[in-house]
C-alpha cells in the first residue's frame, strides 16, 4: 500500500489524530464503567486493557512522527491513566466477592463510624492481621 505525501500546508500530525481519538474514546469508556456498581464495573476492564494497547500504539506513533509536538507527552500520560484504571479494576475482580461485600455495606452504612466499620472489615478480610502474643 502506497503512502501519499502530505500536502505542503498539511499538519504533519494528521496520521494521529484517529489514534488519538480511539485512545481517548477507549480511555473515557474504561473511566465511566470504573463508576458503575458491580459487577457491571468490571465491563470497563477490556476496555482499559484496550486502552494500554491503543495508548502504547499511539506513543510509539507520536515519537515516530515529528509534529506530534505534544502528544508525546499527552499519550504516555493516557495511557498510564489506562494502566492505572485496568489495575484498579483488575484487583476488584481478583477480589471480587470482598469488593462486593465493601459496596453492599456502604451501600447500608448511615454513619462515618459505620463507613469506617466497612473499611475496616474490608481491610481484614485482604490482610487478616494476625494475633498479638501476649507478654
Amino acid at each position: 500500500m502506497a503512502v501519499r505525501p502530505l500536502s505542503p500546508g498539511a499538519d504533519p500530525a494528521r496520521p494521529l489524530f484517529a489514534w488519538v481519538r480511539a485512545t481517548i474514546l477507549v480511555m473515557a469508556v474504561a473511566y465511566a464503567a470504573s463508576f458503575v456498581p458491580l459487577p457491571w464495573r468490571l465491563i470497563g476492564l477490556p476496555f482499559a486493557v484496550a486502552g494500554l494497547v491503543v495508548g502504547f500504539i499511539t506513543c510509539l506513533k507520536a515519537f515516530g512522527n515529528p509534529g506530534a509536538g505534544f502528544l508525546r507527552l499527552a499519550a504516555p500520560i493516557a495511557t498510564l491513566a489506562c494502566g492505572l484504571v485496568a489495575a484498579t479494576l483488575g484487583a476488584q475482580a481478583l477480589f471480587y466477592q470482598q469488593s462486593l461485600e465493601y459496596q453492599q455495606c456502604m451501600e447500608n452504612a448511615l454513619t462515618l463510624g459505620s463507613q469506617q466499620q466497612c473499611l475496616t472489615n474490608l481491610q481484614n478480610e485482604l490482610l487478616p492481621v494476625p494475633p498479638r502474643k501476649a507478654p
